[in-house]
């Protein structure tokens, strides 16, 4: 597609960090924003941007060739459908025998050749994902029109690099930057799954000849992709951005627990990396408002703020896990125990991200929906600015 000739509308893109099962809030923003058919267009976010378990949610719109209120109904099915057992196998030998590979692997590299290493074995998601997401709907989605580009992010574990595969989007849109690069490709289910691949839980995805897992890991910069597929105006759905309360009574502080630990570098992963891209943009944006056109016209292209508008939880999810953790098997949440860390520890809740259960998706997915139509006013003004 000629970028010269892209309607304003064709700009707009929806970017959906990920965070394992928290990606559930995601759907409950998208419910909210569906009931508001009548104010938005016909294809509201022509531009598609997903890493990890937000890449699920990507694929799924940007594969549905109904109308965006019926592809949100058939997202919030799918959801609401899931159980753990859909996701990853959670039976005590397979479990046992998977950390035992992954206890070795760190001191014998020779014990992840021939098969990736993992905490879980997520065979059932890929089976799942097969099933239920047709990957050449997205293709013809592109050639009608109703879609512009959709991309999801991986982390390439042998070079190093954040890639991002995407189709569609403005001609010669591939990109090579330090440290990340913008790859065109018919997207399949093996890019899905590299992307969804938290690392130590599920295994690395093999695309080609390199191994990837979650696009969160060294995704320095996560608005980026948008902005090379052409986005001018940008809506970010964070289920990781709530800001804590620190105004608790005293606990005793004690050293931290390998959950805990494990609990922070993963946060780390899903909203640090995206809470300084904001800031950086947002930035960006006050020094393009005081610089004249001339300027901020580079090798022919002008330079313009970006409008983007951020939606997270109003509630801390690593304390709502806490009230589910029971709703996982037992063998998980007995391996879930010996590691420590949970929210009411201080650390951060690694279960918030394994709990693909319908009850804790279906409160994700209320919270979503109360805290889109709370700032509806907000993204409807957004959207038509």
């Amino acid at each position: 597609m000629n970028l010269s000739t892209t309607a304003l509308s064709e700009r707009t893109a929806l970017i959906l960090p990920g965070g394992g099962a928290r990606a559930a809030y995601q759907v409950g923003v998208l419910k909210a924003l569906a009931e508001h058919e009548s104010s938005l267009a016909a294809d509201p976010f022509p531009i598609l941007c997903g890493t990890s378990a937000g890449a699920i949610n990507a694929v799924a719109l940007a594969s549905r060739e109904e109308s965006f209120v019926d592809s949100c109904q058939w997202l919030e099915n799918l959801w609401l459908n899931l159980q753990t057992d859909f996701v990853y196998r959670s039976d005590w030998t397979g479990i046992t025998r998977n950390a035992w590979r992954l206890f070795l692997s760190l001191i014998n590299s020779g014990i992840a050749v021939g098969r990736p290493v993992a905490l879980l074995d997520n065979l059932p998601l890929k089976q799942l994902l097969r099933q239920k997401i047709d990957f050449s709907g997205i293709g013809r989605n592109i050639q009608s029109g109703k879609l512009n580009a959709v991309c999801v992010t991986a982390m390439n574990y042998t070079e190093g690099v954040s890639v991002s595969f995407y189709q569609g989007g403005p001609d010669n849109a591939e990109w090579q930057r330090w440290r990340r690069q913008g790859i065109p490709t018919p997207l399949e289910l093996r890019h899905l799954l590299a992307s969804t691949a938290i690392p130590t839980i599920f295994p690395p995805q093999r695309v080609g000849r390199n191994y990837y897992g979650d696009g969160a890991l060294r995704q320095l910069t996560p608005i980026s992709p948008a902005l090379h597929l052409g986005a001018e105006k940008i809506l970010i759905v964070s289920p990781t951005g709530h800001k804590r309360n620190y105004d608790k009574p005293f606990r005793r502080i004690h050293s931290p627990a390998f959950g805990q630990i494990i609990g922070h570098l993963l946060n780390s992963a899903f909203v640090d990396s995206l809470e300084t891209d904001i800031e950086l943009l947002e930035q960006m944006n006050k020094l393009l408002e005081r610089i004249p056109d001339d300027i901020a016209n580079q090798e022919g292209r002008l330079l313009k703020p970006i409008d983007i508008q951020v939606i997270s939880p109003s509630e801390d999810i690593d304390a709502i896990a806490d009230e589910y953790v029971q709703t996982l098997p037992r063998s998980i949440r007995t391996f879930l125990r010996i590691l420590g860390g949970s929210s009411s520890d201080g650390g951060v809740n690694v279960a918030s991200y394994l709990l693909f259960t319908r009850d804790f998706c279906q409160r994700l997915i209320d919270l979503g929906y109360k805290d889109g139509k709370d700032q509806m006013e907000d993204i409807l003004s957004f959207l038509h600015s």
